[in-house]
C-alpha cells in the first residue's frame, strides 16, 4: 500500500512554498509593544516583552501552518487505494478483404492504389476500439493472412510484405473472398460480423450474390473503391446494398474508415475485459481534513488572531 501511495494532484504541493514563506515572515517578525513604545526607550523594550506572550504567538503560528499544509495535502488528492473500472472491448468482428489483382498497381493515384489501400489499413490497425480484425486478400482465390485477433500489431507487420508477385494464381474472384471472410467469422464463434472490402475492380454479380447471402446471416459487407476517379461504377452501390453495409468513399483522410467503424457498431457488441480493467485511484483527502480542521480550533478562542498579528 505505501508502494502505491501517491498524489492525484500533485500541482497543489507547489502552494506549500508560498504558505511556508507566509509563516516564516510572521515567525521572525517582533512583537509590537503597542502602548509601550510611546514611554520606553527601544533598548528597554525587550526587557519588558513577556517571553511567554512570544512562545503562545509561535505555537499559534504552529497551528496555522500544521492546519494549512493539512488542506493542501487534501487538495493534491493523496491515493493508495485502487479501485478496479471495468473496461469494455468491442466483440465486433471485423475482416478487411484486400484486392491483390495488378488492377491495385495502377497509379491513377499517387502512390498506388495498392499502397493507399495499405495506408488505410494501416491506420486501422494501429486503433485499439476497432475490434477483433481479420485479413483477406484475393486474386483468382482468397488467401487467410490472419484470423480474426484483437492482435491488430501481428496483421500490420505482415501487411507491407504483400504485393501481387507472391499470390500464386491471378484472376479477381471477390466472391470466393467473401465466403473466406464469412468463414472467418463463424471460425471464430460469431454469429455476425462486419467485412470491408478494399478494391478497384468493379464487383461481379456473383459477389453481389454472395454478399446479400451474407447480410441475411448478420454479416455485413461495405466496400471501399481505391480509385481517383469518383464516378462509380452502380455494382459498387449494389454491392454495399445487398449485403447491408456501407459504399465507403476513399478519403485522403482517416475520416471513411471513422465513419465506417462508428456506424458499424452497437450497444450490444461490447463484452467486459477481463485483463484489461482500468485502474482509478481512490481519493484519500478527506482524511486530512479533519487534522485540519482540528488544528483551527483555537482560532475560536479570544485572542487567537491577535496574537498572531502582534
Amino acid at each position: 500500500m505505501i508502494a502505491d501511495f501517491h498524489f492525484l494532484r500533485p500541482w497543489w504541493l507547489l502552494t506549500c512554498l508560498p504558505l511556508l514563506g507566509f509563516i516564516g515572515c510572521l515567525w521572525r517578525q517582533s512583537p509590537r509593544m503597542g502602548a509601550w513604545a510611546a514611554v520606553c526607550d527601544s533598548h528597554l523594550l525587550n526587557y519588558l516583552v513577556q517571553s511567554k506572550k512570544q512562545g503562545k504567538r509561535h505555537g499559534a503560528l504552529l497551528f496555522l501552518l500544521l492546519s494549512g499544509l493539512c488542506m493542501i495535502l487534501s487538495l493534491a488528492g493523496p491515493a493508495w487505494i485502487r479501485l478496479p473500472v471495468p473496461a469494455y472491448l468491442q466483440i465486433q468482428p471485423r475482416v478487411l478483404v484486400l484486392d491483390m489483382s495488378d488492377a491495385m498497381l495502377a497509379n491513377d493515384l499517387v502512390p498506388a492504389r495498392l499502397n493507399r489501400a495499405k495506408f488505410k489499413l494501416h491506420d486501422l490497425f494501429k486503433r485499439r476500439d476497432a475490434g477483433q480484425l481479420g485479413l483477406v486478400v484475393y486474386t483468382g482465390e482468397p488467401f487467410v493472412v490472419s484470423p480474426l485477433t484483437e492482435d491488430a500489431q501481428t496483421i500490420d507487420a505482415l501487411l507491407d510484405s504483400l504485393t501481387p508477385d507472391i499470390m500464386p494464381v491471378e484472376g479477381q474472384r471477390l466472391d470466393s473472398a467473401l465466403e473466406e471472410a464469412e468463414e472467418l467469422i463463424t471460425q471464430a464463434g460469431f454469429d455476425h460480423g462486419q467485412i470491408l472490402v478494399l478494391t478497384a475492380e468493379t464487383p461481379s454479380l456473383a459477389a453481389v450474390e454472395v454478399a446479400s447471402k451474407l447480410a441475411n446471416k448478420q454479416i455485413f459487407t461495405s466496400v471501399m473503391p481505391i480509385l481517383a476517379n469518383k464516378t462509380l461504377n452502380p455494382l459498387f452501390e449494389r454491392l454495399a446494398v445487398a449485403g447491408k453495409g456501407q459504399l465507403v468513399s476513399f478519403t485522403d483522410t482517416s475520416a471513411d474508415l471513422e465513419n465506417w467503424l462508428k456506424n458499424t457498431v452497437t450497444e450490444q457488441q461490447y463484452s467486459r475485459s477481463q485483463h484489461n480493467d482500468i485502474p482509478m485511484w481512490r481519493d484519500e483527502g478527506r482524511w486530512f481534513l479533519l487534522p485540519a480542521l482540528g488544528f483551527l480550533l483555537p482560532v475560536f478562542r479570544r485572542g487567537w488572531l491577535q496574537r498572531i498579528a502582534t
